[in-house]
């Protein structure tokens, strides 16, 4: 999985953050899958080689305008641009009227069938080649967050071991490869699935949207958790207003506890990037969570 951050901010954009969005990728393929989009998201996408032809998958986490008000102009953009594949919108309740007030008001008619589908409650949905499961999160509306997992991946052919076993090259290694019983000139059988490795699991990523438990996941083998850390602790503590929102704390010490790989804390508040306090949201992370940490950017790539 490839996966681009198209906004990281919280609230309100910055001269260096734009609003939640972040797009994945699979290889070798070209097709993309979005989650979020709020304001700036396309003029993020003019940076990036990602292009809205390829969108097949919108995923949005809840319906703050922050995380979608730039699905609105995303759309009419593909749309002025001829694009005629279909996309598929999963959302919260809501999510339909939204979409259908403003296509109506703006006489918004678009090129290609877009199919929007209204999250509910958890559930899994299969795509194939990954699926996504959907975890109901705690927030002030209805928030979602999203654990997509790659499908398991076949073992690999162990070319050495059939060399060693003098099976000979060529043929026989491809139906060797399908796992099939072949004979060989000599008259021994052999079965392919003796050469070939255990199946590889498929890559795991947590992709949390607004949400002050972040504990509420409970997934294991997670190689990248992707969640909102909007405040340090510190800082939570000293509102006057506790809005429901997780903590640099709080993300840290619930990734430990389900021995996650990598953390990336998104969804930052402007008071860190304005006065170039981020590193207090990194520092704070660090403490509780001894893995690999980092504070998301903007057009910041990752390899999963």
């Amino acid at each position: 999985m490839k996966i681009t951050f198209l906004g990281t901010s919280a609230g309100i954009p910055t001269k260096n953050r734009y609003l939640s969005a972040l797009a994945l990728q699979f290889e070798n393929s070209r097709e993309w899958i979005l989650f979020d989009c709020g304001e700036g998201t396309q003029y993020r996408l003019m940076q990036t080689p990602l292009s809205p032809f390829n969108l097949s998958k919108i995923f949005i986490t809840h319906l703050h305008g922050d995380h979608i008000y730039g699905l609105f102009g995303l759309l009419a953009s593909r749309g002025l641009s001829r694009a005629e594949k279909d996309i598929e919108i999963y959302g919260p309740f809501g999510i339909k009227e939204l979409l259908n007030t403003v296509f109506r008001l703006s006489q918004l008619n678009l090129p290609f069938n877009m199919k929007v589908t209204e999250i509910l409650n958890e559930d899994i949905l299969s795509f194939g080649n990954f699926t996504v499961e959907i975890k109901k999160l705690s927030h002030s509306i209805t928030s979602f967050g999203f654990i997509v997992n790659g499908v398991q991946k076949r073992g690999r052919f162990d070319v050495e071991k059939a060399k060693m076993a003098g099976i000979p090259e060529g043929p026989l290694y491809g139906r060797l490869k399908r796992g099939e019983t072949v004979t060989l000139p000599d008259g021994r059988i052999v079965d392919g699935k003796d050469f070939i490795s255990a199946p590889r699991r498929g890559k795991r990523v947590i992709i949390g949207g607004d949400n002050d438990n972040p504990f509420i996941f409970k997934c294991k083998d997670v190689d990248v958790m992707i969640h909102e850390a909007t405040y340090t602790q510190r800082d939570f503590e000293k509102l006057p207003r506790k809005f429901m929102h997780s903590t640099a704390k709080s993300v840290a010490e619930a990734a430990a506890s389900l021995g996650v790989k990598r953390l990336i804390l998104t969804h930052i508040s402007p008071r860190y990037d304005k006065n170039d306090k981020i590193d207090e949201i990194l520092d704070e992370a660090q403490k509780y969570f001894k893995g690999r940490v980092e504070v998301a950017y903007d057009l910041m790539k990752i390899d999963v």
